[in-house]
């Protein structure tokens, strides 16, 4: 099942969601992705668990533009890197969006530092063919390892989403002297910053 973490902007209004998926286990409730990713992405399932995440997410969109109070919202999705790396990605965007109806510009998709680490040619060809559509890239957990500032230059990206332990790190200096060498000045005009862990109150969650 998914469910939708409300995402706001600077003056604390809604912005968007990021879709999360969860397995509604008989007997254990509600088990988190992190208990069962990897054995999906073990077992192949993960193609089909991400396809079928890309077009529930879409669908919700439509929903959403229905209603005047979310039809500027956007939706953040997930992309395991399995699913970026199959042929058939680009065509498999197409269809979810085709099969819903959905607003490609109302739609983000999520990749992590360490999905980059491959041929970053061959990655920046594919996600130039998405954002052709109106798709948009975000950059999750930024900062985790695998940051390079020549490749972000390259990366068509719209939203860099910065760790959780660097947002710490901002209020504890002291306590975490790596932080300021590895963050200045962002090249200019370059992706929107998203921090993570940032609220005082639990983002709402809805499903």
């Amino acid at each position: 099942m998914l469910h939708y973490q409300v995402q706001v902007d600077g003056e604390g209004r809604p912005t968007g969601a990021e879709a999360l998926v969860r397995w509604q286990h008989m007997a254990r409730g509600m088990v988190p992705p992190g208990q069962f990713i990897a054995l999906a992405e073990e077992t192949g399932l993960i193609l089909e668990l991400g396809q079928w995440v890309l077009e529930t997410a879409c669908a919700q969109l439509v929903q959403w533009a229905a209603n005047p109070l979310t039809a500027h919202w956007t939706m953040a999705v997930n992309v395991s890197a399995s699913q970026f790396a199959h042929s058939k990605f680009v065509a498999n965007v197409d269809a979810a969006l085709q099969k819903t109806g959905a607003n490609p510009r109302l739609l983000k998709l999520e990749l992590t530092e360490s999905m980059l680490v491959a041929d970053v040619d061959a990655i920046i060809v594919k996600m130039n063919a998405i954002k052709q559509r109106g798709v948009a890239f975000s950059l999750d957990d930024f900062g985790t390892g695998y940051s390079s500032l020549t490749y972000l230059k390259r990366l068509p990206l719209a939203q860099l989403k910065i760790d959780q332990s660097f947002v710490r790190c901002a209020h504890r200096p002291q306590r975490c002297r790596h932080c300021p060498h590895h963050f200045g000045p962002g090249p200019q005009p370059g992706p929107q910053s998203d921090c993570q862990g940032v609220e005082r109150r639990a983002a709402p969650v809805f499903g």
